[in-house]
């Protein structure tokens, strides 16, 4: 006799994983969020922390934050092979390994609201979807902040909520039409990586976009995807990264990353393009001329209309990402 269980009423095993690298207050942050998590009915749960680095910088943290997961696993791992990549896969081996059906990824940056893991769990249950993404929202650091870096937190807060709108706006448990699914906020049935072999791509150690890329190859395999609406995490955006220099960069290696990507690595100078960079140029002047008018408010649009110009004519070029072989935060 074959007894055919749903995938609603499923015991389900969910490894609960964040990628890190000496940041230390937010690690410690996310982690404590973590430990008050609602767990949803039928579903045990492991949380992993994958410490991308030479040595093992987060043991302590790891160790004085253990016995607050009582009615969870807490576990840790060291990759030590340098990039994103390496440590995201090194997560789903680990997946796999323990048996887990589902992996979900969170930045160590971030915190997850309590409910969280009970809302995309139950969007994972109502769905037919491989893969998941939900909203991410910003959060303003403790520290005091300069009146630019004020200005440019307001600029990432109203970028995020915007992005949040239009991915509910597009996307559903039906589908994700329009929106790319990234690992901020991500879940992942096991079965992408064990029976589809769909794997980051580790040429791309320091560049970024690999995320975007897995969920490219998804897409391009016709497997469901879903997005789920009010599973919440939080970013807390540290002050060095609300600088203009910082936002222009981060634009410019995405930029750079995503051209590539979508022209499969083979850029070269044609009419498009460079009708491209001269209509981008244009709204770069449009955009300095009303920044007075706007108040500021158009400052992160600046930084990044310049990056994404800087991204591509820096591709033509043969520059390449290194979006992120530096860490920043604590």
């Amino acid at each position: 006799m074959i007894l055919a269980v749903s995938r609603k009423n499923k015991q389900l095993q969910a490894c609960v994983a964040t990628l890190t690298r000496q940041r230390p207050k937010m690690l410690e942050a996310l982690l404590r969020s973590w430990s008050s998590l609602i767990i949803p009915e039928k579903v045990t749960v492991t949380f992993l922390v994958i410490e991308n680095d030479t040595e093992e910088c987060s043991q302590d943290i790891f160790k004085t934050l253990q016995p607050m997961f009582k009615d969870s696993k807490l576990a840790y791992a060291l990759e030590t092979e340098p990039g994103i990549p390496f440590a995201r896969n090194r997560a789903a081996r680990e997946a796999l390994e323990i048996g887990s059906d589902l992996l979900l990824f969170v930045d160590d940056d971030e915190e997850v609201a309590r409910d969280w893991l009970k809302k995309i769990i139950q969007g994972y249950r109502n769905s037919e979807a491989k893969l998941i993404g939900a909203p991410l929202r910003a959060r303003r650091p403790e520290e005091k902040l300069t009146l630019l870096e004020r200005l440019m937190f307001i600029n990432l807060k109203s970028r995020y909520r915007k992005k949040e709108t239009r991915a509910s706006r597009k996307a559903s448990l039906e589908g994700t039409p329009g929106v790319t699914i990234v690992t901020n906020n991500w879940l992942a049935d096991t079965s992408l990586f064990s029976k589809h072999n769909i794997w980051f791509d580790e040429s791309m150690r320091h560049t970024g976009g690999t995320d975007s890329k897995f969920y490219a190859e998804v897409i391009d395999r016709n497997l469901p995807t879903a997005w789920v609406q009010d599973a919440y995490v939080y970013e807390t955006i540290p002050p060095e990264r609300l600088s203009f220099l910082y936002q222009y960069s981060r634009a410019r290696d995405q930029s750079n990353t995503n051209f590539r990507r979508k022209n499969n690595g083979i850029v070269r100078l044609n009419l498009g393009f460079v009708t491209s960079i001269l209509l981008k140029l244009i709204a770069v002047i449009g955009l300095i001329l009303t920044l007075p008018i706007t108040a500021g408010r158009t400052l992160l649009t600046l930084a990044r209309a310049l990056g994404w110009i800087a991204g591509r004519t820096g591709a033509i070029a043969g520059s390449r990402s290194s979006l992120y072989s530096n860490t920043t935060g604590n």
